[in-house]
């Protein structure tokens, strides 16, 4: 089948290849400025559309009448794609006679939107879902043609979810391409009920602010929701200090205790250990504006039982 690649990310790069493999070919790929976080920038796009003889471009306006036409002498049946900056309009979905093919994390039609793993995290959901979905004029609303989940336990972090995703997506893309291409796959639509729906919006790296009266589970949730290859669950030591928090785990005070949330209670193992709202955590993995490692921030952190970690 003659797939177009829109869009960005490792996992689409990746499905990318996996396609070549198979036997597809790619005659387009598209794609837009990669985010700062991302591990694969435009050139890997380029390189790879270089290998394979593909037509590249590397620019944000996919809906202009000339971005149309090229698309148009692509003659692409299908296209997949991860991570455009923008909704892609009918007027661009039209072409592809198969269907242009998302890749969500989320447990559609739960989490359409933004961040959805985090959020997922964040909640407390027992798993995370990743979808192969028709893209459709209303966001991550179109049939599913594929869907795998991920359970989340206590222990699960936002890199755990992107490294099972850089695995399974390509796997998933792949599985989706073949279906359609042998009339076998059989797209789920979703339900009408918007109730039965949630829509969750972007996250920015101020909302990794802790705030210590929250109860320890909802803290650590905040710590795994925003840790690699985000910026970090963070706080303040005494106001003056940032402190960015990447790992931590529950902790047991010996007895009752009372103590304002954030303070400094004692060390586990060379760990601090943080009052919470309702009990302590101990921080395993933080860094510290101005110092180099992990083990000096936290040698700084627990200096002093009259320190706190300020909200």
């Amino acid at each position: 089948m003659r797939v177009a690649l829109l869009g960005r990310t490792r996992a689409l790069l990746e499905a990318g290849r996996c396609l070549i493999a198979a036997g597809h070919d790619i005659p387009l790929v598209w794609t837009c400025r990669a985010e700062p976080f991302y591990d694969t920038r435009e050139e890997d796009f380029e390189a790879f559309a270089g290998l394979i003889g593909a037509d590249f471009v590397n620019a944000l306006d996919i809906h202009s009448g000339e971005s149309l036409d090229r698309i148009r002498d692509a003659r692409c049946e299908a296209a997949i794609s991860m991570n455009w900056l923008t909704l892609l309009r009918p007027l661009l979905l039209d072409l592809f006679p198969q269907g242009v093919w998302n890749a969500h994390a989320g447990d559609l039609p739960r989490y359409r939107g933004n961040a959805c793993p985090n959020w997922a995290i964040l909640e407390g959901e027992s798993h995370v879902g990743l979808c192969i979905h028709r893209m459709v004029a209303a966001l991550d609303a179109g049939p599913v043609l594929v869907r795998d989940r991920l359970p989340l336990t206590d222990a699960t972090y936002i890199s755990d979810v992107y490294d099972w995703m850089g695995v399974r997506i390509p796997q998933m893309f792949l599985e989706a391409i073949d279906g359609l291409e042998r009339g076998t796959a059989t797209p789920v639509p979703q339900p009408d009920d918007s109730g039965q729906a949630l829509r969750v919006y972007p996250r920015r790296p101020e909302d990794g602010r802790i705030d210590w009266r929250w109860p320890a589970d909802h803290v650590l949730r905040l710590i795994r929701a925003s840790s690699r290859p985000f910026d970090g669950a963070f706080t303040s030591l005494e106001g003056m200090r940032k402190v960015t928090i990447w790992r931590a785990e529950r902790a047991g005070h010996p007895g009752p205790f009372r103590a304002v949330p954030g303070q400094v209670c004692f060390c586990l193992d060379g760990d601090p250990v943080i009052a919470c709202g309702d009990g302590v955590i101990k921080l395993t993995d933080v860094g510290m504006d101005g110092l180099g490692g992990t083990e000096d921030a936290k040698a700084v952190i627990a200096r002093s039982l009259r320190n706190r970690l300020l909200y």
